[in-house]
């Protein structure tokens, strides 16, 4: 690697932060909705870090960190960690197509044991929410789609 493709990593990867933080806390809250953490729910983040290309670029064992750090703030202070994550999804909103990202992302990991309580399904109404979205109408999309 060249120090100018080190340096275009660099800028991209900063560039993707907000991107990052707001993926990995839409996971977080996704996943917690129910209570649980499920191997399925893990299963399903580690594909889409594996498939995003915004999302590649950062070391994976990095990005579990935060995904872990965010989790564990969920557990053991829920309230406050929840709006401190919702404000790291906010900040991305404006980017309409990164937002559409993170909400199809928060999509995926709530579906991705089988099933989408109505827990699950109020916690990404929330998310869709905060992104400027109506949930109804990417559920209707998913439907139609599947």
């Amino acid at each position: 690697m060249s120090i100018l493709d080190g340096l275009n990593e660099h800028i991209a990867r900063h560039r993707n932060h907000d991107f990052l933080n707001a993926a990995m806390a839409a996971s977080a809250l996704a996943t917690q909705a129910d209570g649980t953490v499920t191997l399925s729910e893990r299963y399903r983040i580690d594909g889409i870090l594996a498939r995003l290309e915004r999302l590649r670029i950062y070391d994976p064992h990095k990005v579990a960190r935060i995904l872990d750090g965010f989790l564990t703030e969920l557990r053991d202070n829920p309230e406050a960690a929840h709006g401190v994550l919702l404000h790291k999804i906010r900040r991305i909103a404006e980017d309409r197509k990164a937002a559409e990202l993170i909400v199809r992302i928060a999509l995926s990991v709530s579906h991705s044991d089988g099933g989408f309580s109505a827990s699950k399904r109020a916690r990404f109404a929330e998310i869709c929410a905060v992104l400027g979205y109506a949930p109804g109408c990417i559920l209707g999309e998913r439907r139609s789609g599947e």
